[in-house]
């Protein structure tokens, strides 16, 4: 009885880790619901394109993204104060730190973005480590091309 119990706790635990990584999909791959949602939280205006978005737990609970014009990052929970909701234009932001987690279990790999203002956000990838690489490298030449 107890081998059962283990392996039903098991096959819970593996279902969930593999329901948690949803990897990067291209803008293009977004429903138009996703990307009027995006609009209504104020991340993206209507003729921006997203380039790339990331997403743990679900489109609606949080979002990644490389736009046109910027990165944005939301986690949305039942309780409205703890919703956290990120945007920074290309153009003010000061530096990206990026940290690859792709091996562990239990972090996500981020991009921490620095606006010139000091403040600061986490844009978080899950993916295998060649995405989360692609996205790194996007992320980091369309700050810089929109920088010159």
């Amino acid at each position: 009885m107890k081998i059962n119990k283990l392996n039903f706790i098991y096959s819970i635990l593996l279902l969930f880790l593999v329901s948690c990584e949803s990897g990067i999909q291209k803008g293009n791959e977004l429903s138009k619901s996703d990307l009027n949602y995006i609009i209504e939280l104020g991340l993206l205006n209507k003729n921006e394109k997203i380039i790339l978005f990331s997403s743990q737990g679900g489109n609606k609970m949080s979002g990644n993204f490389i736009s046109e014009k910027r990165l944005a990052s939301y986690w949305i929970e039942n309780r409205e104060e703890n919703n956290q909701i990120n945007s920074a234009e290309f153009i003010a932001i000061d530096t990206l730190i990026t940290k690859n987690l792709s091996e562990s279990l239990t972090y996500a790999s981020y991009i921490k973005v620095v606006k010139k203002d000091s403040s600061e956000f986490k844009v978080y990838i899950d993916g295998k480590p060649e995405e989360i690489n692609k996205f790194f490298k996007r992320a980091i030449l369309e700050w810089k091309n929109r920088n010159k």
